[in-house]
């Protein structure tokens, strides 16, 4: 086996910006440094953050205090700014290539005439898509640890193979979206990645295997309270077997920028060290069940995502930033929102001849309108002015590419800042 692959984390005092250097050093060196080498294994440098322990360390990166001061010899207390080396399991490291945008498009079927599907749009738009990711797989909630197939095995067969003649890689997208009376999805989810974890693992790589898959996408947006760990050790055994086979491992997590409920049940930086790409889902600022008007992804809101998780030690070309391509029509004194695609909201303008704006500070448009019974109505939504503004933000940070939720909702003139500000796009 080739030498690990050390990553040098640290702080730059000029710029005031984390750079990820990398050094390469042999087995034979570490053992020369008096270093065990563990298989599959590297040695990652991390800083020290404000308030942080030992023991966040440990549980951060699933090392023990042991570990740590084998590695760092004459180490008992750490401060801030101290730079100390830890063990990370699952692989090889795999950065991002510079220079090289990665384009995940989520990938859906029909939901009504506001909701159109995605297949057109990987049709016409698949020089610009590095992978999809379709909504097929959620967990099994009737048998921890087995996954639910939305589709028919030929159905998912034939859109694969459509989608590599294009060029276009294929992700097993795995959800725990599905819903049963009297059945928890946290619950589900904790059996199978803790007592299921090994049967889950064998499950993820058969589905992989069986439809010809360039990889696995996890999209689990609610944790069990407590599952922060077990879920970063799950994440880490599945991207070492993913890795081990040539496949790709992207992790979807909440975005974080007012500490919403479940956002905070992520590791960050710790998912990210194992994975391809940790996707930021940097959408739904406003949520339609808490039935107040405003931005699906206002850009200081989305700024501010980014800057945390690079601030928590995400590598910036390991982030996927979460793209909307979709809007909510609100109603005064009603609860909810309707999610329509942005044909169907420019449909909604047109009958109402509402007038859009773009608003000065969350810089996204929206517009007011008033139905036939004279309720008061809110839209508010994405086009190809909001999305290239958010894509300035993957060039100025130096991000890995986007996560499109969803192809077919979008405006189609957003295509044209795709190509004009992510090319070269990873194939």
């Amino acid at each position: 086996m080739m030498g690990a692959e050390h990553m040098f984390l640290y702080l730059d005092s000029c710029h005031n910006t984390m750079r990820l250097h990398r050094i390469v050093a042999t087995e034979h060196q570490e053992r020369e440094r008096g270093y065990e080498r563990m298989r599959g294994s590297r040695i990652t440098y991390v800083v020290v953050k404000s308030n942080e322990t030992l023991a966040d360390l440990s549980q951060r990166y699933g090392i023990t205090h042991e570990e740590l001061r084998q590695l760092n010899p004459g180490l008992q207390e750490i401060v801030v700014g101290d730079v100390v080396k830890v063990w990370t399991h699952g692989g090889e490291t795999r950065e991002p290539k510079a220079g090289q945008q990665f384009v995940l498009g989520f990938y859906a079927g029909p939901m009504g005439v506001s909701l159109p599907g995605s297949q057109a749009s990987l049709h016409q738009h698949s020089a610009l898509l590095s992978a999809i990711a379709p909504y097929w797989f959620d967990l099994h909630l009737g048998s921890a640890g087995q996954i639910k197939s939305r589709v028919a095995a030929a159905t998912i067969r034939t859109q694969v193979a459509d989608a590599h003649r294009r060029g276009v890689k294929v992700l097993a997208s795995i959800h725990n979206t599905d819903k049963r009376p009297g059945t928890s999805r946290t619950q589900v989810l904790h059996s199978a990645i803790t007592a299921n974890r090994t049967v889950f693992v064998r499950n993820v790589l058969r589905l992989v295997e069986e439809y010809g898959f360039d990889g696995v996408n996890l999209d689990f947006e609610r944790l069990k309270p407590g599952d922060t760990a077990n879920y970063t050790a799950f994440v880490r055994e599945l991207a070492s077997q993913l890795h081990g086979q040539g496949k790709l491992l992207v992790v979807d997590v909440l975005g974080d920028a007012n500490h919403q409920p479940f956002s905070m049940d992520f590791d960050y930086p710790g998912l990210a060290a194992s994975v391809d790409y940790l996707g930021i889902m940097t959408y739904d600022e406003h949520k339609p069940a808490q039935g107040s008007p405003g931005p699906v992804a206002s850009l200081p809101w989305v700024e501010r995502t980014v800057r945390l998780a690079i601030n928590a030690g995400v590598p910036p070309r390991k982030i996927l930033l979460g793209i909307a391509a979709y809007g909510y029509d609100w109603t005064d004194n009603n609860p909810g929102a309707r999610a329509l695609s942005y044909a169907a909201i420019q449909r909604l303008q047109s009958q109402h001849k509402a007038t859009a704006q773009f608003h000065p500070t969350y810089r996204v448009p929206h517009f007011d309108y008033r139905d036939a019974r004279g309720d008061l109505h809110h839209a508010w939504y994405e086009d190809a002015r909001s999305l290239s503004l958010k894509l300035d933000l993957v060039r100025r940070f130096n991000l890995g590419g986007i996560l499109h939720w969803r192809l077919g909702l979008e405006d189609p003139a957003s295509w044209g800042p795709i190509r004009a500000k992510l090319s070269p796009i990873e194939k």
